[in-house]
This record gives structure tokens, sequence and C-alpha cells, in this order.
């Protein structure tokens, strides 16, 4: 049988064992060569008397472990991990194991490779539904995106039906596809069909499907619609509110009975599905004028989500920014980067066209900018042509920017609290000290 002394000194992590008086009971070959000693010269010696800066004295006084004690030694960077020895509940001694960073990078370079495997296997996971987003995909920095968040995570589980409403770019089928994702059907599939971009007759085989031979230029042998397509997973609805109102009855039916009926077909097939729909419009109006049908509107409104446009969550701007930037910078091959003027613009900015517009200027900037970094100049006519008109372009650009500080830091305040936890914690979003964030609320 292998001696332990044997294995411990087959590896590359130093280990030390001292008794309940400090004194050096046994280390192997890898912490002897960390320290200059053999065992056999300093055996009994206080740890202390050879090693000044030792942490076990403190491990043995406290009886509490310290757990990745980085520290920097003799030319040596390593982590330690120091814990007390018990027998029956009294302390016997101590044990540490150093892993030196030339080890550490190794071991860390290995887990970011298997964590970006992880990632590549989830990522291709997902696209297997027809999925790209899940809720960790959604930018939430703004009160009003985090209720959305909440409670799209709280039916998430549920079978029921959501309407969600929103301008259009409000990012309704990221919410569609996270709230699938996050759901007992996210093994099945996700499909999503727009009703306003196919004419009633078209919509409905893509829906329903239709037997061989239904209509000219149709396959001979069918073709099997959505709702068996996604068996057992989620349809999702967009632009709902543009179904033919003779439609809207078809589909009020296969709700109700959980039955379809392919076009031109005589038999009726059974279906598992979810149904999330979607509009960018007032429902209610289009039901006064008689243009969406009230009952089919209770049926798929269980639970209505509504999305505010991103003027009403200026919060989310500059975060939603950054990540897009990220994005680019990785399919253009660039170090992207934004300046605080350019970032300031943005955040003032209405945008009338929500997420979607504002990945359209970012995609534009990254053309013309020069040296990698947005500025101004690079922002699209569009966007400067609504700046002119501020009153904000007329300030002095220091006044400018501690105004746009201001409101930030007001927001933060107001979303996560004021204590001096909270405002650790609103530091850290904006990437600034803790004393910083105290000066810059001291001068409001």
């Amino acid at each position: 049988m292998i001696k332990f002394e044997t294995i411990l000194n087959a590896m590359d992590e130093g280990v030390l064992i001292v008794n309940e008086e400090n004194k050096i009971v046994y280390f192997n070959n890898a912490y002897g060569d960390f320290i200059g000693h053999p065992l056999e010269e300093v055996k009994g010696l206080i740890l202390t008397e050879i090693r000044k800066g030792a942490r076990m004295p403190q491990v043995l006084k406290t009886g509490k472990p310290m757990e990745v004690v980085f520290r920097e030694e003799k030319g040596e960077e390593y982590f330690a991990n120091i814990y007390p020895i018990f027998e029956n509940g009294k302390l016997k001694g101590g044990i540490s194991t150093v892993t030196f960073l030339k080890n550490a990078k190794f071991i860390m370079d290995t887990l970011k490779e298997l964590e970006k495997k992880q990632a590549d296997l989830k990522e291709r996971m997902r696209h297997t539904n027809g999925t790209r987003y899940e809720f960790q995909d959604i930018i939430c920095q703004s009160s009003a995106s985090i209720k959305c968040v909440e409670a799209a995570k709280k039916i998430a589980q549920s079978d029921i039906s959501v309407l969600i409403d929103g301008e259009s770019g409000c990012g309704k089928e990221l919410y569609a596809q996270s709230i699938h994702n996050e759901s007992l059907r996210k093994e099945y599939p996700f499909v999503a069909i727009n009703c306003a971009a196919l004419n009633g007759n078209i919509l409905e085989s893509e829906l329903f499907g239709y037997e061989g031979g239904s209509f000219t230029g149709s396959n001979k042998n069918g073709k099997p619609g959505i709702f068996e397509i996604a068996e057992r997973g989620t349809i999702f609805l967009d632009e709902v509110s543009e179904l033919d109102y003779n439609l809207q009855a078809k589909l009020l039916r296969v709700i109700q009975e959980r039955k379809i009926r392919r076009v031109g077909g005589t038999s009726e097939i059974d279906i598992d599905v979810r149904i999330i729909c979607a509009c960018n419009v007032d429902l209610m109006k289009y039901i006064e004028d008689k243009k969406f049908r009230k009952d089919l509107y209770y049926r798929i409104s269980t639970f209505p989500l509504h999305l505010p446009p991103l003027r009403e969550r200026r919060e989310d701007i500059i975060p939603l920014v950054e990540k897009h930037l990220k994005v680019l910078g990785i399919q253009q091959k660039r170090n992207l980067s934004i300046s605080e003027e350019a970032k300031m613009i943005l955040y003032k900015y209405d945008w009338p066209g929500n997420v979607r517009e504002l990945n359209n200027v970012l995609e534009y900037s990254t053309v013309v900018c020069h040296d990698n970094e947005i500025g101004v100049s690079s922002l699209p006519p569009s966007v400067l042509a609504d700046w002119n008109k501020s009153d904000y372009h007329f300030k002095p650009l220091a006044e400018a920017v501690r105004l746009f500080e201001k409101e930030q830091i007001k927001k933060a305040v107001e979303l996560y609290g004021g204590t001096v936890e909270d405002k650790k914690y609103i530091a850290e979003k904006l990437g600034i000290s803790l004393a910083t964030l105290y000066n810059k609320l001291n001068d409001q």
C-alpha cells in the first residue's frame, strides 16, 4: 500500500501540519521547497520562528478556518487554505494547503475553459428549443424592469396564457422566450409567428397546418402547423391584434377545446401547448372598434404583462449600451468604448424605437467612429438633432456631466435604498468607490 507521505510528496501543492502549540509536525516536499528547509531540520519548531507572517496562530486561536487567503512571500504568489483540526471537540492542531499561483493560474485557466465549454453547450441547448434568451439576458437596472422580470418569473411555472404589450422594440419576444425557458415546457419547442406578416389564409395554414391538395401549390403530403410543431412547448403569437377577425374565432375555439383541425381536413388533433401573445396597440380600443373579439381577448390575457418604453426606464439605457457594445466588439473583433459625453446624449434621448433603435444607433456609430471609441460626432443625425434642442446641450460640459451623475445617483438611491450596505452596492454598480459616492451625495 502506498504510504501517506508518498502521496503528499507527489503533490504540487504545499501541505503543512502543526500541533495545538503551533509546532511543526509535518510538511511535504513542496512546502519544504517553499520555505527553504527540509522537514528534519525544523520539525518540532514553532512555525512563526521560521515564518513570521504565518496565519496559522490566528486559526488555532479562533478555531475558525481561513479559506482562499492570497499571500506573496519570497517571490512566490500563492493561495492558502488553513483549517483547525479537532478530535472529540478538542483542538489538536491545524493544517494548511498552499496552491502556488503558477499552479493556480493553470487551475483557473482550466476552470475558465470548462466554464466557456459549459456556456457554449448551454447556448447550443437553448437553440435546440428555438430560443436564444433567458431571464439572465434581460437588463433590469430600473425599478420598472425589475418589477416586469419578477412578475414574468412568477407566472413562468404556470400554464396560464400571457399577453405582453408594449411599444415596438421593447423586447416582447425576449420576455416570451425567457418565460418559456423558466417553465416546465423548456425542453420542448418555442415557436414564434408574426400575425401581421401573413394574410389570413396563409396564416391559418401556418397555424393549423393543412392536408395534401388543400389548395394550389400545397404540399401533396400536407404540412403540420405550428400548434403541432410546438407540441408540449410554447407558441408565441406576435402582433396578435392583426389576426383576421374570422381567424380569431377559430383561434378561440382551439384555445377552448385544445384541438385543431388542419385546413382541408376532417379529423381533429389534440394539442398540448402554452400560448403567449404580444401586441403593440391598445387591444381594448380594437375591441371597441370591432377589430378584435372580446371573448378572445379574455382568453389570451389571463396574465397581462406591460413592458414600459425605454424612455420610462432610463436607468437601463447605459447598461444596454455597454452590453451591446460588447457584442459588437466580439463580432467586429474590436475593443469598442464610448465617451461619457456620448453616453449622456444617449441617456437623455427618448428612444421612440426603444431597444431596437438603440441597437441600430450603436451599430451605425461603430461604423463611423474613430479609434474604436464612440464620441458625440459618431452618433447619427437623428439623435444629435434631438440633443441640440435640449437644455443640456447649452450647458457647460462639466455642468451637464454633473447633472447627469446627480440624476443617476438619485435614482439609484431611490431604487436600492440609503443604508451603508445599499450604498456599497450602488457604488459597485456605478463603478466608483464608496468614498466617491459619498462625496457626490454631499455635493447634491
